[in-house]
């Protein structure tokens, strides 16, 4: 009995350095656990916040608000983590933050492309150039903003790619969504189709898809003869439409309008080939020497 009890109080005493360490591994899990809970709390209390009746907003400027807050909830957590892991290490966090202004240098000499990325983001936001859910083309990609954040804009493409694209990297912007879009409807007829006829038919489906269609915003504005070739006579047609709604109704009236043409018996505009056959022999020697030939054979 006494020499079992001997045996564990060595056992104790050896252990003492690894209940330090689960002691820690259990702080450093711990605070992790508390962190993400926190960062949860947080956002849901952003959010509630600014899609409370009191705010006053619509909803493209609330959805930038709340991604790019929920961004700044996250990174400064996230940091507050990292300064209690480095306490948790045993690493002294007042030295390293006494000794952050020489090293404060050294990393915005490595950093400028990052500062160079929040400063942009933080005009975009306050310019308000674009918002979450806006269609736009950034550097030549053409999509719809899926998030706003302090580094970097995702946009997501209409056949699902998404392309990050860091602020500070951000050199033309063109925003589809502020203002109202214009459906354009070139129609191409025959030369010797009735173009009175065929104008006064496309402006009546024009105007009944007009009062359909909800994505319809303005008036009809037929404008005429828009070009001439000697296959076809292209006319055209105009109608305003809701910002990025103009795709739909012009397939709309399309196919509307081929339908109804086809009903008036005016005849749209069909490729036309002409083919010239250059024969320098006469006819009469050609027909002789293909007689001779065939006697021959």
């Amino acid at each position: 009995m006494v020499h079992w009890m001997t045996s564990l109080g060595q056992m104790l005493a050896l252990s003492e350095p690894v209940r330090t360490v689960i002691g820690r591994i259990i702080g450093i899990v711990g605070f992790f656990l508390l962190t993400r809970i926190a960062i949860r709390l947080s956002v849901r209390t952003v959010h509630r916040m600014l899609y409370s009746p009191a705010v006053k907003m619509d909803e493209r400027r609330r959805g930038t608000l709340a991604s790019l807050l929920d961004n700044v909830v996250r990174y400064t957590l996230y940091f507050i983590y990292f300064l209690i892991l480095l306490e948790l290490l045993n690493f002294h966090v007042q030295t390293l933050l006494a000794g952050a202004g020489l090293a404060g240098l050294v990393v915005g000499l490595g950093a400028q492309s990052l500062i160079k990325d929040i400063l942009t983001g933080l005009f975009i936001l306050f310019e308000d150039q674009y918002g979450v859910g806006d269609y736009v083309k950034i550097n030549n990609f053409v999509g719809t903003v899926d998030s706003i954040g302090l580094r970097v804009t995702r946009i997501r493409a209409w056949t699902g790619e998404m392309e990050v694209i860091p602020n500070g990297q951000i050199q033309q912007v063109t925003n589809y969504s502020r203002h109202n879009s214009l459906a354009v409807i070139d129609v191409g007829v025959r030369a010797d189709a009735d173009l009175g006829q065929a104008l006064e038919v496309m402006e009546r489906v024009m105007r009944e898809v007009a009062l359909e269609r909800e994505e319809v915003a303005g008036e009809v504005n037929v404008l005429g003869v828009q070009a001439i070739t000697q296959a076809e006579i292209t006319l055209r047609a105009t109608l305003e439409c809701r910002p990025n709604q103009q795709y739909g109704v012009e397939r709309l009236c399309r196919l509307r309008i081929k339908e109804a043409f086809d009903h008036a018996g005016i005849p749209l505009a069909t490729p036309q080939r002409e083919i010239w056959v250059h024969n320098p022999m006469p006819a009469e020697d050609f027909v002789r020497r293909r007689v001779e030939r065939g006697r021959l054979d």
